[in-house]
């Protein structure tokens, strides 16, 4: 299939192939223009409220069967809340925090599928599977009640995609190009539930086919907020290159299918497969990390990446870096109001001002398609703020809390509208 682009003022970085040809030489008033740039100019300690006006604690529930780790990650669905620990996937109760089942398992054996590092499995509400990762071409589903329903063999070379989410009876693959070596020009590829190739679009930003024959100076990952990790190369001749994990590419907000790819300020809705168009407009001004500065490792304490966005109906989080290649990069906050056009922005070691109830200070890590932000905070860290805050025990809303034991399962936090 042919592809055309469409252009948008202000998306800067490649553009990807696109349904129909637009150029744009004015600001579109279809578009969102979040301006990071402005909010950069002063920093605020971001509130709860601002994400939504209802909060609600959920402590899982804890028996032998569902004992949860350091280091978890969670998916919050319409009825249930899905906890990765280590290689084990939990499901549980998102009303009353009860133990429901677990769901699959690391293996060899023909329902097994590959140790996670970082991310969840993705699930496909249309017909209530997760898809589990299994290398080299596979794709493992199981439904919510941990029932093997099958797999998905796909066509590789090239490798598989690092992501996935799904539209209409399609599996949407996003492949991260940042390392990649001589390989494909590839963002998206489009699949059906037999792994057969649909549809691709083609990503502007070329792999950095250099790499392979430079001398590597060092490597090393550090974290950078909510992604999962940045690993770096450095190499002899003072230039670089960053892979970073977790994302977060691909997600489901207002109906639609959404999709950003690092090293591009501009987010896009994917129509239908082939169809992509631009929605919203990272505005970072002097800020901007062009892409092709990427491999640039000096300067970066000039310029802005945006790196992970969570949306809900009304609400656009985001979390940018500054200075990637510093020694210590700056990882900051950011909210976009859909309804009024500001974006606020505040340093994400301060987390998010809890003015709702007055309780804990709040950390989103995901964001469900109905529009809850979500935290997973362990036992020993409720603790420790209850002991700081001895007088949250004459607070109603911090009952749930109080009543956690020292050997317990980690609460979720919600905020909703």
């Amino acid at each position: 299939m042919k592809k055309t682009l469409i252009y948008a003022a202000g998306a800067i970085g490649f553009m990807l192939a696109a349904c129909q040809p637009s150029p744009q030489q004015v600001k579109d008033d279809s578009l969102m223009y979040i301006d990071v740039a402005g909010a950069m100019e002063d920093y605020e300690r971001l509130k709860m409220s601002e994400l939504g006006n209802h909060v609600r604690y959920v402590p899982l529930e804890t028996n032998d069967s569902c004992l949860i780790g350091a280091y978890s990650e969670i998916t919050v669905l319409d009825k249930q809340i899905l906890v990765k620990s280590g290689n084990d996937l939990y499901c549980f109760d998102k009303e009353t925090g009860r133990f429901l089942n677990s769901i699959g398992h690391v293996g060899d054996d023909p329902e097994g599928y590959s140790p996670y590092v970082i991310g969840m499995p993705y699930y496909n509400a249309r017909n209530g599977c997760l898809y589990f990762v299994r290398h080299p071409n596979q794709l493992q589903k199981y439904d919510l009640q941990g029932r093997y329903q099958g797999k998905i063999t796909l066509p590789t070379p090239p490798n598989m995609p690092t992501d996935y989410a799904f539209i209409d009876t399609l599996v949407v693959g996003y492949y991260n190009n940042l390392i990649q070596v001589n390989t494909h020009t590839r963002a998206l590829a489009f699949f059906d539930e037999a792994g057969r190739l649909a549809d691709t679009i083609g990503s502007q930003l070329p792999p950095p086919s250099f790499m392979g024959q430079k001398e590597v100076a060092e490597t090393y990952a550090k974290p950078l907020g909510i992604v999962g990790a940045a690993l770096y190369t450095r190499f002899q001749d003072g230039t670089a290159a960053t892979n970073i994990l977790g994302t977060l590419p691909l997600w489901k907000a207002d109906g639609e299918l959404r999709f950003k790819e690092i090293f591009n300020d501009t987010l896009y809705h994917i129509v239908t497969p082939g169809c992509v168009v631009p929605y919203a407009i990272f505005e970072t001004g002097r800020w901007h990390f062009p892409a092709e500065a990427r491999h640039e490792a000096s300067g970066s304490d000039n310029k802005l990446l945006p790196t992970v966005v969570l949306e809900s109906d009304s609400t656009l989080f985001f979390q940018c870096v500054r200075g990637l290649y510093e020694d210590e990069p700056e990882v900051l906050n950011g909210v976009y109001d859909k309804a009024t056009g500001l974006t606020r922005m505040g340093k994400e070691s301060q987390w998010f001002h809890n003015d709702l109830d007055k309780l804990m200070p709040f950390y989103p890590s995901t964001c469900s398609t109905q529009g809850e932000f979500a935290q997973i905070v362990s036992v020993n860290e409720v603790r420790k703020w209850l002991k700081k805050h001895p007088d949250t025990q004459e607070n109603e809303a911090a009952a749930p809390l109080w009543q956690m034991n020292e050997e317990d399962n980690p609460v979720v936090i919600l905020v909703s509208e």
